[in-house]
């Protein structure tokens, strides 16, 4: 098994454990309203335009890794139609919620896109090997909210993608580990001011939130879930003063908000 496969695996744990962290912490609220349980997250077969990233995709099916986070997902969640959830070589590094086919697809070439980024950062192949399967991680729980907006109609008020983040960084921060997840995700959208060039029209019309923007947020929600033991991203300056001393309260609106979203769709 590859360095970035152990890695990979062990975050999956993690998620294993975040979702039965969430199932029994959601118990008395989802007793409140039932959803009808019709599906699953279903693991679908790797789509491959050519021979470049067969192997990484046999690598990762053999070792579960898209199945356990499936496997977790429905040990947590009733959802009534079944969402798809597969590698895709998409020629870019990037990854989809598709609503028409209700199908997450996560690129291969991410694993390359990132490993450029970290690369930037970490000095031994180990840390960029766990820095991009941090961020990997991270990003298909993204698609997940997006997922999880469509199938369950969750309402959204601002932008989708903010939603989507958030979802991430809840779900990951509640669990085990995943807060190194999410510091993964944060960091990859993080651009140095004295490269970050001119910002036109474009860019304030996107979609997104800008990446320093999502790089201050989730930094925040991290530190908030626990400012003693994050204590360090103040001290090395990922946060501000005045940006940090709201953290907990945003960590908290955001868990007491997801879980009011989510309470009729948890398993007991």
């Amino acid at each position: 098994m590859s360095a970035t496969s152990r890695v990979l695996r062990s975050f999956a744990f993690a998620a294993v454990s975040s979702g039965l962290f969430l199932s029994a912490c959601g118990g008395e609220a989802a007793s409140a309203a039932s959803a009808e349980d019709a599906g699953d997250f279903v693991v679908r077969p790797a789509l491959l335009e050519t021979d470049t990233y067969t192997e990484l995709a046999q690598q990762l099916s053999e070792d579960r890794w898209l199945e356990d986070v499936a496997d977790t997902l429905n040990a947590s969640l009733k959802l009534p139609a079944d969402i798809g959830i597969r590698f895709a070589e998409c020629g870019q590094s990037n990854a989809f919620y598709l609503p028409g086919e209700r199908e997450i697809q996560m690129c291969l070439e991410l694993f390359d896109g990132e490993r450029e980024v970290f690369a930037a950062y970490f000095e031994t192949e180990q840390e960029i090997e766990d820095a991009v399967a941090g961020s990997f991680h991270w990003t298909i729980f993204h698609e997940v909210g997006h997922a999880l907006v469509d199938v369950l109609e969750i309402p959204v008020t601002g932008r989708e993608e903010d939603t989507a983040d958030s979802l991430a960084a809840w779900w990951l921060i509640d669990g085990e580990g995943g807060e190194a997840s999410t510091i993964s995700a944060a960091l990859s959208f993080y651009t140095d001011p004295s490269q970050a060039g001119e910002i036109d029209d474009s860019q304030y019309a996107g979609y997104h939130s800008f990446g320093q923007q999502r790089y201050y947020t989730l930094a925040c929600l991290v530190y908030g879930s626990n400012p003693d033991g994050y204590a360090y991203l103040l001290e090395e300056e990922w946060l501000t003063e005045e940006r940090a001393q709201y953290c907990p309260a945003d960590f908290e609106r955001l868990s007491a908000s997801w879980y009011a979203l989510l309470a009729p769709h948890l398993k007991e």
